[in-house]
């Protein structure tokens, strides 16, 4: 995780300590806004519903960008990953 995060690829949230208490950030404001800005991709299972009616924005990127993701067995599986993958390689 820590190569990802010096290449950029993932971004971890920020918190900091007040008063020697961890205070973190509503993540999934900060998940979806990073990614509308940078026009990243979403890997999460959360729908973030309160989130894509507050802007346009971040509505896109929940349509077009969430991949929703599972385990199977040991593997890190995504339907939505697979048809994007398979209709890629259709075109070649």
């Amino acid at each position: 995780m820590s190569e990802l995060e010096r290449e950029k690829i993932l971004v971890f949230t920020p918190s900091r300590k007040v008063g020697g208490k961890r205070i973190v950030c509503y993540d999934d404001r900060y998940i979806v806004k990073l990614a509308a800005e940078t026009d990243g991709v979403i890997v999460s299972n959360d729908t973030y519903r309160d989130l894509a009616a507050e802007s346009p924005n971040y509505r896109k990127a929940i349509d077009e960008r969430l991949l929703m993701y599972t385990f199977v067995s040991d593997r890190l599986t995504s339907l939505r990953l697979f048809i994007i993958i398979n209709s890629f390689v259709c075109k070649l």
